[in-house]
């Protein structure tokens, strides 16, 4: 598959015809792309144009007010009707309960989710309404992993490793970012996303010549990801450019983060 998108984008191949619409009335969505909706709140309509687009997860963030989970980058931005559950759960439960499935090829999108309040309290309120949503997300009972149609990955504040394998019953998965330290050796289900941030690791534009550190940041990260089957690498902080989608999917890299998703989509369909 990666091929594909590799040779898609240095050959200018296209993909016949329009995405699917996505709507709540629907179960249409995209072909789908090497590619998740950073900041997806932003978009028009969270989570269903990138459904239409047909990224495989989105990311929301949220901040703990007065027992309630806001959507919003900042904080001076929640608004009272933006909550995690209403932007996300409730229509990924809906969709499941209408269609069976959110992708089209089984796989579970990944919801990732960055608590913007840090700390054991955002935590535990994240659990709990994440307990009402259970029959759509992937679970870990008891150390055994029962897959559903939304993985939630914790790319923000997470408690320690430690105290997430003891929970008897998990709702997450968290990230790991693999320049930072040695990924620990804990199995998928526990560290989903292996990540690397581009823009700090790499920063090449697409322009020039590439960098010497390019290579070897993302092999890193690739064998971070291989380590441990079951595991996905991810790019964030990524310039929406043909040549740098082309670099990282030729060397691995699983899913690219973009906040332009009409861009991304046209590079990596070769529309452009």
């Amino acid at each position: 598959m990666k091929a594909w998108w590799v040779a898609s984008l240095l050959l200018g191949l296209s993909l016949a015809g329009p995405p699917a619409a996505a709507s709540q009335d629907s179960c249409g969505v995209g072909p789908p792309l090497p590619a998740y909706a950073h900041n997806d709140y932003q978009n028009a309509r969270p989570l269903f144009d990138a459904l239409a687009l047909g990224y495989q997860g989105v990311e929301a963030d949220f901040h703990l007010v007065r027992g309630q989970l806001l959507v919003a980058h900042d904080r001076h931005d929640v608004q009272p009707d933006r909550t995690l559950a209403a932007l996300y759960l409730q229509p990924l439960q809906a969709w499941v309960a209408r269609c069976g499935r959110i992708l089209p090829d089984g796989k579970p999108l990944l919801l990732n989710i960055e608590a913007k309040t840090s700390g054991i309290e955002a935590y535990r309120a994240l659990v709990q309404v994440l307990r009402r949503y259970r029959d759509i997300l992937t679970v870990v009972r008891d150390g055994t992993e029962y897959p559903g149609p939304v993985q939630v990955v914790l790319v923000g504040w997470y408690p320690p490793l430690t105290d997430l394998e003891a929970e008897t019953e998990r709702l997450v998965a968290v990230q790991w970012y693999a320049d930072a330290e040695a990924v620990p050796a804990a199995p998928a289900h526990l560290i989903r996303l292996v990540s690397l941030d581009y823009g700090d690791s790499i920063g090449w534009d697409g322009t020039g010549i590439r960098p010497a550190t390019a290579a070897p940041a993302l092999q890193r990260l690739i064998a971070a990801r291989d380590a441990v089957p079951g595991r996905i690498a991810r790019l964030h902080n990524v310039p929406v450019n043909a040549a740098v989608y082309a670099m990282a999917l030729h060397t691995g890299v699983d899913l690219l983060g973009t906040q332009d998703l009409t861009a991304t989509r046209d590079l990596l369909s070769g529309v452009r």
